[in-house]
C-alpha cells in the first residue's frame, strides 16, 4: 500500500509540473506577438501599425484622452484574447495592456 501511495504521489508532482510547462509555454507565445513584444509607450501610431498591422478595431476614447486600437491576439484557454494600445492627442502610445479599448476607456490608468 506505501509503494502505490508514494507512486501516486509522485505522478501527481510529475504532472503538475507539466501542467506548468504547458501554462508558462503558453504564456510565451503571447510575448512572441509583435504588438505585444515589440510596441513601446513613446511610438507613433504609425510605428505601431507598421509593427502590429491594422487593428481589429479604432476607438475614439471617451473616458480617457485620444484614441485606441484593439488587436486580436493569440486565443487562451479557447478565448479570443484582446491588447490594446491607447494613444494620446499627438498620436503617440500612451498605454497598453490585456483588454479591449472600451474596458481600458471605462477604467484609465
Amino acid at each position: 500500500m506505501t509503494k502505490k501511495l508514494v507512486l501516486a504521489v509522485c505522478t501527481t508532482a510529475a504532472l503538475s509540473i507539466l501542467a506548468g510547462c504547458t501554462a508558462y509555454d503558453r504564456a510565451a507565445s503571447y510575448v512572441k506577438e509583435p504588438v505585444v513584444s515589440d510596441v513601446k509607450v513613446g511610438m507613433t501610431k504609425e510605428q505601431v501599425r507598421a509593427i502590429a498591422g491594422q487593428p481589429s478595431t479604432s476607438a475614439t476614447l471617451v473616458h480617457a484622452q485620444g484614441t485606441c486600437d484593439t488587436y486580436a491576439v493569440a486565443p487562451r484557454d479557447g478565448k479570443a484574447q484582446t491588447y490594446f494600445v491607447s494613444y494620446n492627442d499627438t498620436g503617440h502610445v500612451m498605454n497598453k495592456g490585456y483588454q479591449s479599448c472600451s474596458d481600458y476607456d471605462s477604467q484609465p490608468k
